[in-house]
């Protein structure tokens, strides 16, 4: 029976060591948009920001466009919307091609 705990006990640390490869820690900057979008903005007949929020509004997420890469985010969506289509420093757990932002400030 110790056997098999030992071995439970090695297969989890090898697990969580294998997921903690997937998510790393991130500082980006680049612009507000939202995943629909992206760095080309649809809606001609709005700014940058007013097509954001249209797109977010109508169920896309806000995603942020840095080294032409779109990375979508989530967590702190009042925030970004008062960011949208500005430049900002974001810091969070990228995962895939998504940021949990864990803060979001504007770029200088």
């Amino acid at each position: 029976m110790k056997t098999k705990t030992k071995l439970t006990a090695v297969l989890m640390l090898s697990l969580s060591g294998a997921l903690a490869a997937f998510a790393q820690q991130q500082s980006l900057i680049g612009v507000v948009t939202d995943s629909m979008c992206g760095a080309t903005h649809m809606a001609k007949d709005k700014t940058s920001a007013e097509c954001t929020q249209m797109c977010v509004k109508d169920g896309m997420k806000y995603a942020l466009v840095a080294d032409k890469k779109l990375y979508a985010l989530e967590r702190h969506e009042a925030e970004l919307a008062k960011l949208a289509a500005q430049k900002v420093a974001i810091k969070g757990t990228l995962k895939g091609g998504t940021v949990t932002v864990e803060s979001v400030l504007p770029a200088k």
